[in-house]
């Protein structure tokens, strides 16, 4: 378990993943064609939760790489939403995973430009 809270880049990546995780379900509530448990849904929701528990430093970087995956998926949802429900829903899912993609950055910079932690730091 992380025994240090997390900086304020990281707590607006979680929040950004978790935002976007809400995105996908309202989706899907609202009728949005996609698999039962969508992939995006499950992947955002995994990294929230590493980034939050685990002392890794390059945990941010898989925030960042989950949110560039879902900008397409995002982008195509708005273009092709018919109803308030489907529009909502992109909407938050597009504000999360751009929130945790730029917060993401920043926070993988904090995290290399800190001293080093985590099971990494006990090899040296």
């Amino acid at each position: 378990m992380r025994t240090t809270s997390l900086n304020r880049a990281a707590l607006v990546t979680v929040t950004g993943l978790v935002a976007g995780a809400a995105g996908l379900l309202i989706q899907k509530v609202a009728g949005v064609d996609m698999p039962p448990v969508p992939p995006g849904l499950i992947i955002l929701v995994v990294i929230a939760v590493l980034i939050t528990v685990t002392r890794w430093r390059w945990t941010p970087v898989l925030a960042v790489l989950a949110a560039l995956a879902e900008m397409p998926g995002f982008a195509g949802s708005a273009a092709d939403a018919d109803g308030f429900g489907e529009l909502a829903g992109a909407s938050v899912r597009g504000i999360g995973v751009t929130v945790a993609l730029i917060a993401g950055i920043v926070a993988t910079v904090v995290a290399y430009r800190s001293p080093q932690r985590g099971p990494e730091s006990a090899a040296r």
